[in-house]
């Protein structure tokens, strides 16, 4: 043997470890670092290694690079000691006290490590008192994720901000760009003039001659006339200021006839982000696709179609990258997780999965998977939050009090589990509960008066009618009366004191193989008398269903089956609603879009936020 390749794992750990010990010793110093009357010994190329300030000092002509003693002016002495103990050490607290002075140091040497989390930091401290504060300190040291996190803080809360003395002391730049944000979170234009007129009041003297600047950024058309005409027009303030008295002149002749009128001044009619509300959607998370991208995202009532954005690793890699049967909930209406599925990816966009089973044609790998997400609606993306303790994917998720509870489901290697894990969503954190009764999988669940039912499912090829109600305070199971028709991959929710299943699958025996057969069928459950009851049936044979209550009215939306040849399956997701006079269902969409093995959910969204795919009125 010529040659044999050896190396040490722990090679850089213990090379460290050693380096710190000769700082602490003392040993083979070859620079000090002086801060006012603190001196700190170390070594040039420790230092040079972790910082591109010093690296640039000790490697260049400059004076300090010959030098015994380096003095540093206009920073602060401990932060400094603790980042050069963090350049032995990769390790450093972060706390309170020293979090600015921290930032602002390792912003100046250049360690961008520490700068990061310093910010991080900060943006976990931020409150209604010290938002305007961190904004400003974030922009004078170039931390822009800070200054975008403290500007939507600031927005996000600003009724609040506005009551506090740091509002009181911005600047007129700095009050006129906040004043004229689309982003403030204000139900009514009338806080935006109670905030300008507050910062006047407080120095009246210097500020009085500016608010005619600043009623500007008032959006007078969003206001009551009355509201103008018997308070801002009366105000002192207002009457003394030629640029006021000009401002509303033109006002009146705008409201008069906007279309004619040619003034001096920008009225606009544009909404503050507070102002519109929240729209109910039916969401599609994840699921099979044939083109990268695809509509996830359907407001019932303006069938308008939007897309949300995909799962971050699924932006990450190019090709064809799906997310099949996540599970998906929704907390208090607007906070939407998603859990789980099986990951799987495609070389080429031409690799389509086979029509009977979405595990066959995969040119590479599949996973199940326990990541955890939740969606940040404000930015269109999903957030990475505390993953599950086990993979797995076709379970179903109920929140109640706070908590998410995960049922059933497949593994790895497709092995079904009974395991019940539950995630506190103010901890971050997952916890095991225990086992189910019964191993089943692509189960359904719904929540009412502090319980959680569970319905349904399969394992295996054997379909299962069980109802099960489970007490998460004692931690009880209860049978209760079966489905009449055995069923999965379907449709619930609670109406009332009574629950509707809808739809899903069974298998069928036929010439010695097994089909997957969709349902049309619609069961009512009353959870007072323990007993069910035939509903009116769906308009086709639907599975993948989600079934959900919005504004009064019961939707369904899920995927439909049509052979074109005995050889060639066509999916398509159909949506329909609940006709309650004459009981019957009418179809709303009857092919919405093509994604299949999604997790289906009714929340509500700011789609302002999202990328617009159809609007009935414009592309119709």
């Amino acid at each position: 043997m010529e040659k044999m390749a050896f190396e040490y794992e722990d090679h850089q750990v213990v090379l460290l470890e050693e380096l710190k010990a000769m700082y602490d010793d003392k040993l083979l110093i070859d620079v000090y670092i002086c801060v006012g009357e603190t001196q700190i010994p170390c070594h040039r190329n420790v230092l040079s290694a972790a910082s591109p300030y010093f690296r640039a000092m000790f490697t260049s002509s400059l004076t300090e690079s010959r030098q015994f003693r380096v003095e540093l002016h206009e920073v602060d002495a401990a932060s400094v000691a603790l980042l050069i103990n963090y350049a032995y050490t990769g390790k450093v607290d972060v706390t309170r006290n020293n979090a600015q002075s921290l930032l602002a140091t390792s912003s100046l040497l250049q360690m961008l490590p520490v700068q990061r989390a310093c910010a991080k930091f900060m943006e976990m401290q931020l409150d209604v008192n010290n938002c305007i504060g961190i904004h400003a300190f974030a922009h004078a040291h170039s931390c822009p994720e800070l200054s975008v996190k403290a500007r939507e803080f600031i927005e996000k809360n600003f009724t609040l901000v506005s009551r506090t003395e740091e509002f009181l002391e911005l600047g007129l730049s700095q009050l006129s760009d906040l004043l004229g944000s689309d982003e403030l979170n204000v139900e009514k234009e009338e806080v935006v003039w109670e905030a300008l007129l507050a910062w006047v009041n407080h120095n009246t003297d210097d500020r009085r001659p500016h608010i005619g600047e600043l009623l500007t950024k008032v959006r007078l058309p969003l206001l009551p006339v009355k509201y103008v005409q018997d308070t801002i027009a009366p105000h002192i303030f207002v009457q003394r200021s030629e640029t006021c008295q000009e401002l509303l002149s033109d006002m009146r002749d705008f409201e008069r006839n906007p279309q004619s009128y040619t003034g001096d001044y920008d009225f606009s009619l544009s909404l503050r982000s507070g102002m519109i509300k929240p729209e109910h959607c039916i969401l599609l998370v994840g699921g099979l696709v044939q083109n990268k991208a695809s509509i996830n995202c359907y407001n019932p009532l303006t069938r308008e179609t939007f897309l949300m954005a995909t799962f971050p690793d699924c932006e990450e890699r190019s090709g064809y990258y799906c997310v099949e049967d996540p599970a998906v909930v929704v907390a208090d209406d607007l906070n939407i997780y998603a859990a789980g599925g099986n990951y799987i990816y495609h070389e080429n966009y031409g690799d389509t999965p086979s029509d009977e089973d979405s595990f066959d044609d995969f040119d590479e790998e599949e996973s199940v998977r326990k990541d955890f997400f939740f969606y940040d609606n404000d930015h269109n993306k999903w957030i990475a939050k505390s993953p599950m303790l086990f993979p797995k994917s076709n379970f179903t998720l109920a929140y109640l009090d706070g908590k998410i509870f995960s049922f059933g489901g497949l593994t790895l290697n497709q092995h079904p589990t009974e395991i019940v894990e539950c995630y506190d969503v103010e901890k971050n954190k997952w916890g095991y509960v225990g086992m189910m009764p019964t191993t089943l999988v692509d189960l359904s669940s719904v929540v009412y008066q502090g319980d959680i039912y569970l319905l349904g499912g399969r394992t295996g090829v054997a379909v299962h009618n069980v109802v099960m109600k489970y007490d998460p305070r004692r931690m009880e199971w209860t049978p209760l009366a079966g489905m009449p028709t055995p069923r999965f991959n379907f449709g619930v929710c609670v109406i009332d004191n009574e629950i509707l299943v809808a739809g899903g699958q069974v298998y069928t025996h036929a010439a010695h193989t097994i089909h997957r057969e969709a349902l049309r069928s619609v069961e009512i459950y009353n959870i007072d008398d323990n007993q069910w009851r035939a509903g009116p049936d769906l308009p086709a044979q639907m599975f993948n269903v989600g079934l959900m209550q919005i504004n009064g009215a019961v939707y369904a939306c899920g995927t439909v089956e049509h052979h074109r040849s005995p050889f060639r399956i066509y999916r398509h997701n159909m949506v329909c609603r609940l006709d309650i006079m004459r009981n019957e269902w009418q179809k709303i969409e009857s092919d919405l879009c093509e994604v299949r093995s999604y997790a289906p959910v009714a929340a509500k969204l700011h789609t302002r936020k999202l990328s617009q795919v159809f609007r009935p009125e414009v592309d119709t």
